[in-house]
């Protein structure tokens, strides 16, 4: 029942981020190639955590990454704000992105509010024990949402114009996802998913709101 239930979710959010363009009626353009990537993420986390095989490269990854030996770093709870912050700093400090601060407040303010309904919701009622097995809410990765949100949006008002900015910030993300793997605090699905879940809340915030 779990697996299908993640399913259908998925499923659904896909086919309401379609492009409509009837009897004159155009909405907001949304791009297709990051909702497609988000939901591929998101569907991928899916299939780790709930096919049988797949799994097993949870566990692997795991066995592999993790040791007894294995210093916690914890610096992925800091930094995963840094992409979300990035914007807002950049366009008080006079380098304009595309839209104005209190714009981008907005936008941003948005994505996080729809994506963290989305996680908690998926959280709870799913009940992935977590790797290090202290509690059922493994999946999806908050720390990894928290990071690829910030690092979309920055990407989005930024990366036209200053590719590199959009590099750094998926570089903090992926160090993020990584580092919830090396601590033992998720599983390889559980980043994918809350990667997607990130990318996703933003697409969808940008294609309503913008």
């Amino acid at each position: 029942m779990k697996q299908l239930l993640t399913i259908l979710l998925l499923v659904a959010s896909l086919g309401a981020y379609c492009q409509w363009d009837t009897a004159g009626l155009r909405l907001p353009r949304f791009e297709l190639t990051p909702a497609l990537s988000a939901t591929a993420l998101m569907a991928t986390g899916a299939v780790l955590t709930y096919n049988p095989t797949a799994n097993g490269v949870n566990l692997s990854l795991r066995d592999k990454v993790v040791s007894s030996h294995n210093p916690k770093l914890h610096f992925d709870d800091y930094i995963q704000y840094l992409p979300a912050s990035a914007p807002l700093v950049l366009n008080l400090c006079g380098l304009k992105g595309k839209h104005s601060f209190n714009r981008l407040l907005l936008l941003e303010g948005g994505s996080y509010l729809l994506g963290a309904g989305w996680l908690n919701a998926f959280k709870y009622a799913l009940a992935v024990e977590r790797p290090d097995g202290s509690r059922l809410n493994s999946f999806p990765s908050g720390h990894t949402f928290t990071a690829f949100t910030g690092a979309e949006i920055l990407r989005r008002e930024y990366g036209e114009e200053y590719p590199w900015i959009a590099v750094a910030g998926y570089a903090v993300a992926v160090t993020v996802a990584a580092m919830r793997i090396y601590n033992n605090r998720h599983w390889l699905g559980d980043v994918c998913a809350g990667a997607g879940l990130g990318i996703l809340s933003v697409t969808l915030v940008y294609w309503a709101l913008d």
